[in-house]
């Protein structure tokens, strides 16, 4: 049995991550494998990218495995335009990627099997009270 790919998305100030990044860049610290690889500033900016419609499109991925954007979106019953660009969107976040189709069409994939949100609600990344 293959191993489970996880996504770990984290939720920090703007700050936090930008010296996080950083500090990665310089060498200076290394980012284990269960630590977070792609970051959002908010609970609200993670739900805009993790949209009610988004998750109808990475659900249908994963059961169904169109093999182009427009059977995806056939399935999801929406727009090409608007699907390619919700598949781009969480192509920036690397939770979707796309293959090479029959014919040259893009085949959306997902890159992970499952994710986890790592934050801290209530707290500063540092342990004190926010």
């Amino acid at each position: 049995m293959s191993r489970k790919r996880i996504l770990h998305i984290g939720i920090a100030p703007r700050e936090y991550i930008h010296r996080r990044m950083l500090d990665i860049a310089k060498g200076a610290v290394r980012r284990l494998p269960d630590e977070p690889r792609v970051w959002f500033t908010s609970a609200e900016a993670l739900a805009r990218v993790l949209s009610k419609k988004n998750m109808i499109l990475i659900e249908t991925i994963r059961h169904s495995g169109p093999t182009s954007v427009t059977e995806l979106a056939e399935r999801v019953g929406r727009n090409k335009t608007n699907v390619l660009r919700s598949l781009k969107t969480l192509k920036q976040f690397e939770i979707v990627d796309f293959d090479e189709g029959e014919g040259g069409r893009k085949a959306p994939r997902l890159n992970y099997d499952d994710f986890r949100v790592d934050g801290h609600l209530g707290h500063s990344l540092d342990g004190k009270a926010a």
